[in-house]
């Protein structure tokens, strides 16, 4: 029989608390729609709207839950709307929530589901702050997977979800989904990488092939310190790893392209007053700052002992006559080192570091190769504690530099930066002076490859002792017969004055003849250092009449400190109330000229100044050229009155209400923004406003002094709107 369909069931009338736990799963639906609504009409994370819900976990868990397939992608997105809005207020419900997610979430057949359970995942993550780990921890628990709990003991958390191969799969899309995004600063990967072992001993090729997409995400953060986690794995899966890293590498995707696309609630703090501070610095000339550091892939790596590991017949080895003898235990110790990318410091090290410098002059060149993979290897794995060790190694690393062979001084040049990066410019500079005043001009040539890329990575400066030794046998070394030495002389002399100034460098210049000094400035055009010029840059022209900036601190009692034209004389009425000239008294800075302009009465009014009765503090300071040149142009544009009403007629109470009546009410209030930019948006108005008032003479000067010297202040410390 044909007819209407029957009318929905309204659920309007039943409060939203029922609704949310009706048996009915539509009027659950309409009271998840309806709870998104709310929250998206909160006015601030604390509004009182969330406390019932930021308070019931239960509830939350009993919604992520929900045995009806759209009723629980319904629920999620009231979850959403809750962590969005409530802030970091919601994490307190982490740990009911995500739990639920894992288990009845992350494998769910609808699309939607999945897609929002991991978004929440991320919002978490977001807002738990410093307990970003713990979610993965969740995760991690849930799926069945290792995790350590405190210290030493790992414990094997069962979980339901584990056993179902969609749910281990979601887990892996997780937290994939979680290291893109926020990156191993903000999730540290030592769990993850430990148990990436597990993921890829999974029965079910579809976790195995999530587990690569995980893998290369970490790749892309940590680049060759992921490989020794890779150990446990089948050699068909390392080698189609290793593939897919080279493709990865080949298309600029690979290691060190990581980087972080979300931030958590108080990054997002740290990155908005850095954003500002840069911005101020930006405005009083400096550069912003320095940028971010890169992520250290070593800050992710347990630290381990390899004293233990070294061949218990090493040192006797290398004293051995034979070259086999030490090239294997040279090789077993390189073993070693491979794998443990981060090596914990020990007292062994000395030891091994003089057996490793002993080998520099070994006759056999595959020894000195091979004890040059270990010095590098050793100084990245032990990382700044190792340079107390450079004395033992430098010099007779610099002196095999005579070997003509590239694959030898390649060796020992990747050593030498591994052990410069220990240590500083200034404690390895008398080494490299006394090696670059070496007769062999192989020695020489790669001395000063070697010291034109410490120049150019280093972040510490020559110290001032040795800029001139170094600088004057640099530029000795430009009078050297080999050309590949007088390049690089002139490589490091454009470098040299990179960092310290090309004032520092003066006096070596002077003495040069025309064309070495061009290839000098050549090099010093080209060159590219990390280490800031600690000679003061060339001064640019300032902004007429802007007062320097950190002049911002500390105000002493206001006085007035710049001459209007229209001054009244001491026995005027107006000069005895000196509250309101104090009051009307900017401090030095610029001010628009449209402010010094009179109208065509006031003007009339004044007759000639008198000297001997202009107030004594206007004139006992130094103005800003633009206010000088702005008071002598209306001085003789108008002679000054004896008594001017125009200026001083009005009390500070009748000058607050007849501004706040005068000045339109939006720049009243923009001026008073928190925002910089807002209060300049609001002064350029004001501006344009002014500009239309002042044709028909409509505005009271006083009144605008007066309101601007409290909106936004005569010591409002943005640059911008200052001027």
């Amino acid at each position: 029989m044909d007819g209407a369909p029957p009318p929905e069931e309204d659920f309007s009338g039943i409060p939203i608390g029922e609704r949310l736990v009706h048996k009915n799963w539509k009027a659950r639906v309409h009271g998840y729609e309806a709870l998104v609504k709310v929250f998206q009409a909160t006015a601030s994370e604390d509004d009182p709207a969330f406390r019932p819900y930021i308070s019931n976990s239960d509830l939350l868990k009993k919604i992520a839950t929900d045995a009806n397939a759209v009723a629980q992608e319904k629920g999620l997105e009231a979850i959403l709307a809750l962590v969005e809005f409530a802030g970091e207020s919601a994490a307190r419900t982490r740990d009911a929530v995500i739990p639920a997610l894992v288990d009845k979430c992350y494998g769910s057949a609808r699309a939607g589901t999945k897609t929002k359970a991991i978004e929440l995942t991320l919002r978490y993550v977001e807002i738990d702050n410093g307990g970003e780990a713990v979610v993965v921890r969740d995760i991690l628990s849930q799926a069945g997977i290792v995790f350590d709990h405190s210290h030493p003991q790992n414990d094997l958390i069962p979980g339901l979800s584990a056993k179902q191969p969609k749910t281990v799969l979601g887990t892996v899309t997780a937290l994939r989904e979680i290291i893109s995004a926020y990156g191993p600063k903000v999730v540290p990967p030592k769990m993850v990488l430990k148990n990436l072992p597990k993921i890829f001993g999974h029965t079910d090729k579809n976790v195995r092939a999530e587990g690569t997409g995980l893998t290369q995400a970490l790749y892309t953060y940590l680049g060759p310190a992921l490989q020794p986690f890779l150990s446990e794995l089948k050699p068909v899966q390392i080698k189609e790893l290793t593939e897919g890293f080279e493709a990865l590498d080949k298309e600029s995707k690979g290691q060190g392209t990581g980087a972080q696309t979300r931030w958590t609630k108080a990054q997002a703090r740290e990155r908005q007053a850095a954003a500002e501070r840069a911005e101020e610095a930006e405005e009083a000339g400096g550069d912003g700052g320095e940028p971010e550091a890169a992520v250290d892939p070593m800050d992710f790596i347990e630290a381990a002992d390899i004293m233990p590991k070294v061949p218990n017949n090493f040192q006797e080895a290398m004293g051995s006559s034979k070259w086999k003898d030490r090239k294997e235990a040279l090789d077993a110790l390189l073993e070693v080192l491979k794998a443990t990318p981060k090596v914990a410091d020990s007292d062994g090290h000395g030891e091994l570091a003089k057996a490793l410098a002993k080998r520099m002059s070994d006759a056999n060149i595959m020894c000195v190769i091979a004890a040059a993979n270990c010095i590098e290897a050793l100084a990245k794995g032990v990382g700044k504690s190792f340079g107390r060790h450079r004395a033992s190694l430098i010099n007779p690393m610099l002196e095999r530099l005579k070997e003509r062979k590239a694959n030898v001084t390649d060796a020992i040049g990747s050593g030498l930066d591994a052990v410069f990066a220990t240590t500083t410019l200034p404690e390895v500079t008398e080494d490299i002076l006394n090696s670059l005043k070496s007769k062999n001009p192989q020695v020489k040539e790669g001395t000063l490859k070697f010291l034109n890329r410490s120049l150019a990575t280093t972040r510490i400066p020559p110290a001032k002792d040795d800029v001139k030794p170094l600088s004057t046998q640099l530029a000795a070394l430009l009078e050297d017969s080999d050309e590949k030495v007088r390049t690089g002389a002139a490589e490091g002399l454009g470098l040299t004055m990179k960092i310290v100034g090309e004032r520092a460098l003066n006096p070596v210049m002077e003495s040069m003849d025309d064309i070495r000094k061009a290839k000098v400035k050549e090099a010093f055009e080209k060159a590219q250092v990390k280490c800031k010029a600690t000679a003061a840059p060339p001064p640019k022209p300032p902004p007429a009449a802007v007062a320097p900036p950190k002049k911002k601190k500390a105000a002493p009692p206001p006085k007035p400190d710049m001459v209007f034209d229209d001054v009244p004389p001491k026995d005027s009425p107006v000069a005895k109330k000196p509250d309101i000239i104090e009051e009307m008294a900017p401090p030095k800075a610029k001010v628009p000229a449209r402010f010094l302009k009179k109208g065509p009465a006031a003007a009339a009014e004044k007759p000639p100044a008198e000297k001997s009765t202009a107030p004594a503090p206007a004139a006992s300071k130094k103005l800003p050229p633009a206010v000088t040149a702005a008071s002598a142009k209306s001085a003789k544009a108008t002679p000054a009155a004896a008594t001017d009403t125009f200026k001083y007629k009005f009390t500070p109470e009748d000058a607050d209400a007849r501004s706040s009546e005068l000045i339109p009410a939006q720049i009243q209030t923009d001026l008073s923004d928190a925002q910089w930019k807002a209060r300049l948006a609001a002064l350029e108005e004001m501006s344009t406003w002014l500009d239309g008032e002042l044709s028909g003479d409509g505005v009271e000067s006083e009144l605008v002094f007066r309101f601007l010297g409290k909106k936004p202040g005569w010591n409002e410390k943005n640059f911008q709107v200052r001027v």
